[in-house]
């Protein structure tokens, strides 16, 4: 994502204009507006000057120019960047005569009240128990070599994330040569020690690998199964691989 940097009330370009004395000794300057400044920006870590730029109207540019007031415009940086650091474009010197003031200032994007408060939110959300957590992906893969038999796998995934997960996606293959067979993930539940069918694939001699996404829920503490059915204990199945995606 990218943020909004500048046009708020204190982004100007501000050189120094006469010299003026105060408190009777001190020397001082006037404070000037630079109309049309050209302004390069660079990462906040490392220095180095980023071109990667957008203007207000989504435009690609390298460099950022001061309105005819001095105010700094609006502008996108790139990706993910929330802080850059902003200086007066390096070229405009000659190095010579005119030697450079390299001071770099930091600039934050404008787009923080949003961040603070999007982050503010997910923490009440988790704090109160909600389900924004997102859960660590967690892949089930049963495998029958050889002659297929109707069989259920013995080793059960359990959610034991503390909040509910989803099957995102169940595939199956394996090499029919007579008949058919259906490959089914079951939910279990760990108490009763009961079977819903939440997703199945039927393989045949024309259909030997397919995937389907059944986005079914398996709540905390419940049990995930596999279970191979040939539709007749005379079809010729070998090879069944079951994988199953829950996140």
């Amino acid at each position: 994502m990218r943020y909004w940097f500048g046009d708020s009330p204190t982004d100007f370009v501000v050189g120094p204009g006469e010299q003026y004395t105060w408190a009777d000794e001190q020397l001082g300057y006037n404070a000037v507006l630079m109309p049309g400044a050209r302004l390069w920006a660079y990462d906040y870590t490392t220095g180095t000057r980023i071109t990667d730029l957008l203007d207000h109207t989504g435009a690609a540019v390298t460099e950022i120019t001061a309105t005819s007031y001095g105010r700094i415009p609006r502008f996108r940086g790139p990706d993910e960047a929330k802080t850059l650091l902003l200086g007066q474009a390096e070229d405009t010197f000659d190095g010579v005569d005119d030697p450079p003031d390299l001071n770099k200032w930091v600039l934050t994007s404008i787009d923080w009240p949003a961040i603070v408060a999007g982050v503010e939110a997910r923490v009440t959300t988790l704090e109160q128990g909600g389900t924004e957590v997102v859960a660590t992906a967690h892949p089930l893969v049963w495998t029958m070599s050889g002659a297929v038999e109707d069989s259920t796998s013995p080793h059960r995934y359990v959610n034991l994330e503390g909040t509910s997960q989803e099957i995102e996606t169940v595939r199956a293959e394996a090499t029919v040569t007579t008949g058919s067979v259906t490959v089914e993930v079951l939910t279990v539940d760990l108490d009763t020690q009961a079977t819903t069918v939440v997703a199945a694939v039927v393989l045949d001699t024309t259909t030997q690998a397919a995937t389907v996404t059944p986005a079914a829920a398996v709540s905390d503490g419940t049990g995930v199964t596999t279970r191979v059915t040939l539709s007749d204990p005379a079809d010729e199945v070998e090879d069944v691989t079951v994988q199953v995606m829950i996140r």
